[in-house]
């Protein structure tokens, strides 16, 4: 644990290190935060490998694969006997706000995604889609993820878990070109209610891959489950968003209680 006082505007708090996460990933994501929070807008003092040492408590080797990280990155310029000079433009009140993407599960008739299938087959599922569907763990259930790209960009990756005699009915071009409801209501099935939850997790291996990122990285993640008009379970999803991506604004309607999305679905 050491101090993060970077800079005499910031107050010193404690960052903890995760002993199993290179050192220097870890720095890198600390001071990645602190650019793209713009905590460094507007400020010439950003601090160079020997400081950030000092201050987080790390040796010079790592703050300087931090440090060169952020620049490959696009984060920060280094020149030899100058401070770091910040390049991340942070968007102001003036400015319009940049353009979001898709909302992380779609539904109707709206489709912006393309599609790549990472996998497609019956196997072991996770625990807590076999919990889903009220079967043991280390139940075979039939599996599909999904690499979803807009305009060219990958936006997420989903992970669709149904009972073999439903997702095995479905087609390899299906597959590549149509959203799972779509394929399911289509197939004759009656979606009534939808229950979903959001968290963060570390992706698997090969969601990581299809992404671009590290297996230390978390991701925002969001589970659904779809459910047939007597309440049992149709399918399980989850739905890991790439972090680069933001999501639709979406509004409360404090009369009604219930959520809109600036989107058109």
């Amino acid at each position: 644990m050491s101090d993060s006082g970077l800079g005499d505007d910031f107050p010193a708090a404690p960052v903890t290190f995760d002993p199993a996460v290179p050192l220097h990933h870890q720095v890198y994501l600390h001071l990645r935060g602190e650019i793209a929070d713009g905590l460094w807008q507007g400020r010439d003092d950003f601090p160079g490998e020997r400081e950030v040492a000092e201050q987080l408590g790390v040796s010079v080797i790592t703050s300087r694969a931090a440090l060169d990280r952020l620049a490959s990155d696009g984060w920060i310029e280094r020149r030899r006997g100058r401070r770091p000079r910040i390049l991340y433009r942070l968007e102001s009140a003036g400015d319009p706000a940049p353009e979001a993407g898709p909302s992380m599960f779609e539904f109707g008739p709206f489709r912006p995604y393309a599609y790549r299938v990472l996998l497609a087959e019956t196997r072991i599922a996770p625990a807590e889609a076999c919990a889903a569907f009220g079967v043991p763990a280390g139940e075979r259930l039939w599996q599909c993820m999904r690499l979803r790209s807009v305009d060219g960009r990958s936006h997420s990756v989903t992970h669709n878990v149904q009972h073999p005699g439903v997702g095995e009915r479905h087609t390899a071009d299906q597959l590549e070109q149509e959203p799972m409801v779509q394929l399911l209501t289509r197939a004759g099935y009656t979606i009534h209610r939808l229950r979903r939850r959001v968290g963060i997790l570390h992706s698997p291996a090969l969601v990581t891959e299809a992404l671009g990122l590290t297996i230390a990285e978390q991701v925002l993640v969001t589970t659904f489950s779809l459910h047939h008009p007597d309440d049992s379970v149709l399918e399980w999803v989850r739905i890991y968003l790439h972090p680069d991506q933001s999501t639709p604004e979406e509004t409360m309607d404090f009369a009604t209680g219930k959520w809109s999305s600036a989107e058109h679905m």
